[in-house]
């Protein structure tokens, strides 16, 4: 007897744990995510193959000095306590400020940057893409899994 329901406790765990795996969430693939991006930015802005050649890898400089500085300003946010005097705080304010100044001067040189290689028209489609794609993908990822497409 003690054995059965050693064995119907084990089975029960098994499929617990097997149904479980079932219901976890792929993991996040950054190269499959650039190619979803690029591919979806290139349809929407409608560059044409040696367009994209072109100003991909700008947009993705651009998008790599964004991370880093939005990273850097995680890490600011981060550092200051909840109990720190008002001067730390107005450091910290002075010094978030600065990084959004600079996230501006990093767009606009970068879209500088693209508007020689491609039109402007294009590189404005670019960025609305961008703010699209992004939105569309974090919808994707809020919704319940059951009705993920």
């Amino acid at each position: 007897m003690k054995r059965i329901l050693t064995s119907l406790v084990l089975i029960l765990f098994l499929s617990l744990s097997v149904q479980a795996q079932d219901n976890k969430q792929p993991k996040f693939n950054p190269n499959e995510f650039k190619v979803m991006m690029e591919r979806y930015i290139a349809q929407k802005a409608g560059l044409s193959p040696s367009e994209s050649e072109k100003v991909f890898p700008i947009f993705h400089e651009m998008k790599a000095k964004q991370r880093d500085l939005m990273y850097r300003e995680n890490k600011l946010k981060r550092s200051v306590g909840f109990n720190e005097p008002d001067k730390t705080y107005q450091n910290a304010l002075i010094k978030i400020l600065d990084m959004h100044e600079e996230a501006a001067n990093i767009e606009e040189t970068y879209y500088k940057k693209m508007c020689k290689v491609i039109p402007a028209k294009k590189v404005y489609a670019i960025m609305y893409a961008d703010g699209e794609f992004h939105r569309e993908m974090l919808q994707r990822f809020t919704r319940p899994r059951d009705n993920r497409n």
